[in-house]
């Protein structure tokens, strides 16, 4: 599996992130813009490999965006406070949390970055 499905995969087995944005609005990379809030849209923003001294790979981190995106701004904070909940019970953490507002398109977005290691 690709680390994005994995990524949504350990998403969606957190059942109390499931009960707030179903599965069908958890995506990689895009949503339908018409979809219904809340939701969560995630991209890889950056790949790094690891190389040892013999350049072999020793792995990959794929840094990725988790957009956390709510009816309001107390919706895009729970539907956050859930995406970190999710990540600890996979066993994984996050590097940076941020928040956004899009006037164009009246969007709430709190923003997680997580850190996939892989090798």
């Amino acid at each position: 599996m690709s680390a994005e499905a994995d990524l949504r995969a350990l998403l969606l087995a957190h059942a109390p992130l499931l009960a707030a944005v179903p599965a069908t609005r958890i995506s990689i990379d895009a949503v339908d813009p018409d979809v219904v809030r809340p939701y969560i849209a995630f991209s890889k923003q950056a790949g790094t490999p690891a190389f040892g001294l013999n350049n072999t790979l020793l792995g990959n981190t794929d840094t990725f965006d988790l957009q956390c995106v709510g009816s309001d701004r107390a919706n895009a904070i729970a539907v956050r406070e859930l995406v970190m909940a999710a990540l600890v019970a996979g066993g994984l953490g996050w590097v940076g949390a941020s928040a956004a507002y899009d006037p164009d398109n009246d969007l709430e977005v709190e923003v997680v970055t997580v850190d996939w290691v892989t090798g």
